[in-house]
């Protein structure tokens, strides 16, 4: 698919603070630069990035309504949390609005929040927007620079095991309901690679 982000600035413009849409652009350069590690689509990968938050500034409301619009189906009661249910409503807005019909971005978009658990064949587009979604924060956090050295040397899988026993803390840290996806994610992954506890650890 051809990947002009200017494309899109109409459509995004109204939707996101400039913040989150600094943040956007941000995701967009690292899902270039993991597009070549995975070897993956590298607009498609772009694409995915740009979008993948087109939802994310929208209000509690305004996201029901087109969860709703969209026959957005909820599984687990947590998926009506924003932090979640941006995704799903995001994935509807850029097929609508923005004339996205390339299925895998639309997953990706969909699945990013972990609303889903990525294990179907277009998985490591949306393990690599997971991924990149937190390594292009406005600013670093700690731990930024481990995940970071693990997604691009092609260790996805322990990336996505670091990033989904972060993510449970910080949620938890938080208040946020964790999604049953993120622990099986921790569960399925540990079984896989048994890391130790010190695995965990930031730096």
């Amino acid at each position: 698919m051809d990947f002009r982000p200017d494309r899109y600035s109409a459509f995004l413009t109204p939707l996101m603070m400039p913040r989150r849409h600094q943040h956007s652009l941000g995701v967009m350069r690292v899902m270039g630069d993991l597009s070549e590690v995975y070897d993956l689509d590298t607009a498609q990968a772009m694409t995915a990035g740009l979008l993948h938050d087109a939802a994310r500034d929208l209000p509690l409301d305004d996201l029901l309504a087109l969860a709703r619009e969209a026959r957005i189906a909820f599984s687990h009661p947590a998926e009506a949390h924003p932090i979640y249910l941006h995704a799903p409503v995001g994935a509807y807005l850029v097929k609508k609005d923005a004339g996205i019909s390339d299925p895998s971005v639309l997953r990706a978009i969909a699945a990013h929040s972990h609303v889903d658990p990525a294990d179907d064949s277009d998985g490591m587009l949306t393990q690599c927007l997971r991924a990149a979604d937190v390594l292009a924060p406005i600013s670093d956090w700690k731990g930024m620079a481990r995940l970071k050295s693990l997604a691009y040397a092609g260790r996805m899988e322990e990336a996505a095991l670091l990033h989904a026993g972060w993510l449970v803390e910080h949620f938890q840290n938080e208040g946020i309901p964790v999604h049953p996806h993120l622990h099986d994610t921790v569960r399925r992954l540990s079984a896989k690679l048994g890391p130790t506890e010190a695995f965990f650890e930031r730096w």
